[in-house]
């Protein structure tokens, strides 16, 4: 996967979420089968939801402390672990299944982050 920038805790609190892009792209990606997407379609669709959950891991850190949230910034932060993302040797169904993985982390951090501020999608 490529290098993208990672922010830092107050980086990442000033930025906005647009939590309609971030659905749509989270559907986007579950809407993508292996049999008719390309290397090229996964891999791109992965990065931006990396860039998704990267900003909204940063948002969420500290705002809600209980016990299920915290677990859930730690399987996310594994997750985005460089050593775990496919590369170009991977194959290409782990590939896409790193993408399904990454896109339900997408969602469940987005529907918490919405939850603890109160947004909707319009």
């Amino acid at each position: 996967m490529a290098d993208e920038r990672v922010n830092t805790g107050a980086e990442a609190r000033s930025l906005p979420i647009d939590v309609e892009t971030i659905a749509e792209t989270v559907d986007m990606a579950w809407g993508m089968t292996l049999s008719t997407s390309t290397r090229k379609e996964i891999y791109d669709r992965t990065a931006e939801l990396i860039g998704h959950l990267n900003l909204l891991v940063g948002r969420c850190r500290g705002e809600d402390e209980s016990r299920e949230s915290l677990r859930l910034l730690c399987a996310v932060e594994r997750h985005l672990v460089a050593a775990n993302r496919p590369t170009a040797r991977t194959q290409a169904h782990d590939a896409y299944n790193y993408l399904r993985d990454t896109a339900i982390f997408t969602s469940t951090l987005l529907g918490t982050y919405q939850k603890v501020h109160g947004v909707k999608e319009e």
